[in-house]
């Protein structure tokens, strides 16, 4: 498998402490990663949007976020907790994180998922599907 490596585009309408915060706890496990500020649409959601640099989203998920904590789905929702904190009081956070793999393969987390959702999304087979946490079914669905 390749080196991990990351983009972080970032909506340029958010502070940019969770980004910065969430680029340097990967630079911290060895992960090439860069972070971007990218301009708001209108009418769009502020999601933050992390391209994986590798083929399959599934193994990247599982070596990635196993050097970021001792399991792999622990380190994932560090991960994301990061992205999601605000920068301060009364200041917005994104509504979703978005990981994107090349070959299409999309998982969208949302603040306050359980920790079954990043335990199942560790071993998630993303392909080319878009991934969204159904909490009544308590899994992850094809979209």
């Amino acid at each position: 498998m390749t080196v991990p490596a990351v983009e972080i585009l970032w909506p340029s309408s958010l502070p940019s402490d969770p980004a910065e915060g969430g680029q340097d706890l990967l630079r911290e496990a060895g992960v090439d990663t860069k972070c971007m500020l990218i301009p708001t649409r209108r009418g769009a959601a502020e999601v933050v949007l992390v391209l994986v640099m590798t083929a399959v989203l599934d193994p990247f998920l599982r070596t990635l976020f196993q050097k970021v904590a001792e399991d792999a789905h622990k380190g994932l929702k560090a991960f994301t907790d990061r992205l999601f904190a605000p920068a301060g009081q009364g200041t917005p956070a994104p509504a979703g994180v978005v990981f994107e793999a090349p070959a299409g393969g999309r998982v969208t987390f949302t603040p306050g998922l359980p920790a079954g959702a990043y335990e199942q999304a560790v071993g998630l087979d993303v392909r080319d599907q878009r991934w969204t946490w159904d909490s009544r079914a308590a899994m992850w669905v094809p979209g």
